[in-house]
């Protein structure tokens, strides 16, 4: 039977694999930001581009626009980084606290998005962005150690993961504002992202064991980065990565809560301040200028001169 927690037997004690577990996450949200800015500086400028505005997935008009681009290229090189240095982290560390970390990728892209297009972020941007990472930081709080996966709630799990895809894809259709249907879109890359987490939880400490759980990691990002080209596509960097960051992690905690046996049960009152700090924050982001390029002429691009 794989297990989904850490292996403890060997190699380093418990606190200097929950450090190195932290490092390695720090250094794949650097690297997560960094790509998430280079590629979607890409994606929506083919996208602005493009003159059938009628297709179900932008992404598929511009696929080969992106292939001769060195800039998405770079980028999807800095993802594999990430997600090596990602998968690394959940080796030694809990799924929760993992992706937790990640949501300081905010704290690297936001500033690069705005450099990218000449602007200065606001007050408002940096205290929404505090904000949010400190909500989702707050959630993981209590901690949250993971054991043994709970096959029995897998199905269920999948199930629920796959239709909230489903109905914020179709959503995403309905809606005619560019930064809505980025944020929808980037709500199911974000089930994806989390789904892969959790997969990769399993799978890893199971090696050099072959589980189920090792052919899904494929699926799952490759279903996951179509829909993040598709998101960077639809809108701002700052809309996408930010309903991204939110999605992931607060699905992850609660996979780390559900579908593994935990010593440690949620509290009400962390939870509940969790999720005011992480509202505030998602306030002042929202009508914020620094999140909409399609105000913007370009929409992607300024030269800035040092």
């Amino acid at each position: 039977m794989s297990s989904a927690g850490p292996l403890r037997t060997s190699g380093p004690g418990p606190m200097s694999s929950g450090l190195l577990s932290a490092m390695l996450a720090l250094v794949s949200a650097m690297l997560f930001a960094l790509s998430a800015s280079l590629q979607q500086s890409s994606a929506r400028k083919a996208a602005l581009a493009d003159p059938d505005t009628t297709r179900v997935l932008a992404v598929a008009g511009i696929f080969r626009s992106l292939l001769t681009s060195r800039r998405w290229l770079a980028g999807q090189v800095a993802s594999v980084a990430g997600f090596l240095s990602h998968a690394a982290a959940l080796r030694f560390g809990a799924l929760p606290m993992v992706q937790a970390l990640l949501v300081v990728q905010l704290l690297f892209a936001l500033p690069l998005a705005a450099r990218r297009r000449g602007r200065a972020l606001l007050r408002r941007d940096w205290v929404g962005t505090v904000a949010v990472c400190a909500g989702l930081a707050l959630l993981i709080a209590q901690g949250v150690p993971h054991g043994h996966v709970r096959t029995s709630a897998l199905p269920a799990a999948g199930g629920l993961i796959l239709a909230a895809i489903v109905v914020a894809l179709i959503a995403s259709r309905l809606v005619g504002s560019p930064q809505m249907r980025s944020a929808l879109t980037a709500v199911a890359a974000g089930c994806c992202v989390s789904t892969t987490a959790v997969v990769t939880a399993i799978a890893v400490p199971a090696l050099p064991q072959i589980t189920w759980a090792l052919f899904a990691i494929p699926v799952t990002t490759t279903i996951g980065a179509v829909l993040t080209q598709e998101a960077f596509a639809r809108g701002s960097l700052p809309t996408a990565l930010t309903t991204m960051t939110i999605t992931d992690p607060s699905l992850s905690y609660l996979a780390g809560v559900t579908l593994f046996a935990v010593a440690a049960q949620p509290q009400p009152l962390p939870l509940a301040a969790a999720a005011v700090v992480v509202i505030v924050g998602i306030i002042l982001l929202a009508n914020s200028p620094t999140l909409h390029d399609e105000r913007d002429p370009g929409g992607v691009e300024v030269p800035v001169h040092s």
